[in-house]
């Protein structure tokens, strides 16, 4: 449970660290069409009051521009369905025979039904222009203009409906792979701890078949011959000791050779990547109990010192490295540090990123540093106590 809220936490951070800056990008771009629409619609409405300036200045000019005002704030608070528009439209109708800023006022229902995709429906309020006394020319360019940012706010609004999924579709496909790994690496350590187990059994059995019989026969064998009174029966006795105590042993070596990894494992393993790397010269010291270390965690440190060597030589100018591999009785500290200079760029690489995830895994932590003095990773991981 510990290491799964740890695994919780680890996500939550790794989220506000990866995806603040893009979630900052995405979510202007996802608002930017918005933005535009309801300036628009402002923008009108402050045209209407400019012609009511410039023009009759009557009281129910301005009235109808205040209705219009209301409708326009509301579609900019609260997201109104389609048919809303027919309520513009009958407003404006009203005023038809009392103003003439009523029939500029029907770009705004223009606007809208081409917004939401009703272009051809929009088209149907252009039947104004061959029954008003307005200009004509005027009026038709102000509706023209009034479809033409409908429509582009209608594509607008879709491609961003559409980024929006995609980017939702990418965030989906993140999790699912962050937990594809978790579920890895947990299964690996369930692996590892289940064959450290078999190991274990097998190992007991092969000691109780080979070896058990053969020692209980000869300390039988020994405590019967110091009763025996008969010579030859007593040297009898003391045969069969000596043969049960030689195949014994016998087994007991074949037992150990069988047992013997013929890959190097472990601390050994990491010495010997350390023995082929030849570029740079390496200091390497080790304390504490290497036994204790599981086989799980030797593998995240091997590929510790296999990214960190890697990075060295092709990123570094270093003449030197230094590695510090320490295990206590609560956890393992892999420390490596060279001289050299890295890039920048070069410290949040892909690698180190999913060597960061993996150490969080397990509870542990990765921390890397581009100091005065050279580069230096370091690996935490604590190791569990057996109960």
């Amino acid at each position: 449970m510990a290491i799964y809220n740890s695994i919780r936490c680890n996500w939550k951070h790794e989220e506000n660290l990866v995806g603040n800056e893009q979630g900052a990008r995405w979510m202007k771009k996802l608002m930017e069409p918005y933005v535009f629409v309801n300036a628009w619609r402002f923008l009108m409405v402050g045209v209407l009051i400019h012609l009511w300036i410039i023009g009759d200045s009557m009281s129910s000019s301005f009235i109808l521009i205040l209705l219009l005002l209301i409708t326009t704030s509301l579609r900019w608070r609260f997201p109104l369905p389609i048919w809303f528009v027919f309520i513009d439209v009958f407003i404006c109708s009203l005023y038809f025979p009392y103003t003439a800023i009523s029939y500029y006022g029907l770009a705004l229902p223009i606007f809208e039904l081409a917004r939401k995709g009703k272009a051809l429906f929009s088209l149907v309020l252009f039947s104004v222009l061959f029954f008003t006394s307005v200009s004509s020319s005027i009026l038709f360019w102000f509706f023209f203009q009034a479809l033409f940012f409908g429509v582009f706010s209608y594509i607008a609004i879709k491609n961003q409906e559409e980024y929006r999924l995609d980017v939702d579709e990418q965030r989906r496909a993140r999790y699912e792979l962050e937990k594809i790994k978790t579920d890895l690496l947990e299964a690996n350590q369930l692996v590892s701890q289940e064959a450290e187990l078999m190991e274990r059994y097998r190992i007991s059995r092969e000691l109780h078949d080979h070896l058990g019989h053969d020692l209980t026969g000869a300390s039988l064998a020994l405590q019967a011959y110091e009763y025996v009174q008969d010579p030859k029966e007593a040297e009898t006795l003391l045969q069969e000791v000596k043969n049960r105590l030689e195949r014994s042993t016998k087994n007991l070596r074949e037992t150990v050779h069988n047992m013997t990894p013929i890959t190097q494992i472990g601390v050994e393993r990491l010495e010997k990547i350390m023995q082929s790397f030849y570029q740079v010269e390496i200091k390497y010291q080790k304390s504490g109990n290497m036994l204790t270390v599981p086989a799980y965690i030797w593998g995240l440190l091997e590929s510790c010192l296999k990214e960190a060597l890697t990075n060295v030589a092709r990123h570094s100018n270093a003449t030197k490295v230094e590695i510090d591999l320490q295990v206590t009785e609560s956890i393992v500290r892999l420390s490596i540090q060279d001289n050299g200079t890295v890039k920048k760029n070069s410290l949040s690489g892909s690698g180190l990123r999913s060597l960061q995830m993996r150490s969080r895994s397990m509870g542990g932590s990765l921390a890397i540093s581009n100091r005065e003095n050279g580069f230096i990773l370091v690996c935490v991981i604590p190791l569990e106590k057996e109960s």
